[in-house]
This record gives C-alpha cells, structure tokens and sequence, in this order.
C-alpha cells in the first residue's frame, strides 16, 4: 500500500469543510440508491415462500446451482439480492 501525501493550500477552514460535507453528501447519496434489504440473508423456508415454492423445489433448484446458498454451521441461508437474480435469470431462460 503506497502513502500519498496530499497537500492543501491556500484554501480557508470553512471552504475545506463546505468541500467534504459536500463530497461525503455526494458518496452517501450513492450507498442510499443500494437497497439494505435486499442484502438480508433469508432462511429456506422464508425463500420457499417469497418464490412460492416448496422446500423440495428450493433444494433441486439449490442442488443445481440455481439458486445460489450459503451454509452457516448447519443452517442454509439465500441472499435476497441473489434469488432476486437468479429468478430474473429463470424468467430469460423461459421466454426464450
């Protein structure tokens, strides 16, 4: 990792400021359009039930790659996000 030195001159205190206020505005403005829940791990039977579907369905579909898992001690879990795409991708491959 490469040290940057960053110097600032002739710039007064609460134009510094009024710069980062606005740029730390900026950034969070860009975490805020990433939706949170979408990032929340669901148990299998919450999965089953978001894509109506029963638990056998959900291990076949697990079994086959098509639902991405996650294996937490004992426990398997979905990432919301992920079987929002993976459903996505099921709907393409049936148009077609």
């Amino acid at each position: 990792m490469a040290k940057e030195i960053l110097q600032i001159e002739n710039i007064n205190a609460n134009d510094f400021k009024n710069e980062i206020v606005k740029d730390v505005t900026q950034a969070l403005k860009g975490y805020a359009l990433q939706n949170p829940d979408n990032e929340i791990l669901l148990t299998r039977e919450e999965t089953a039930k978001m894509l109506s579907v029963s638990l056998v369905t959900l291990w076949d579909w697990t079994k086959k790659d098509i639902i991405p898992a996650y294996r937490i001690g004992n426990k398997v879990r979905y990432k919301k996000a992920e079987v929002l795409t993976a459903l996505q991708q099921m709907n393409k491959f049936s148009s077609q």
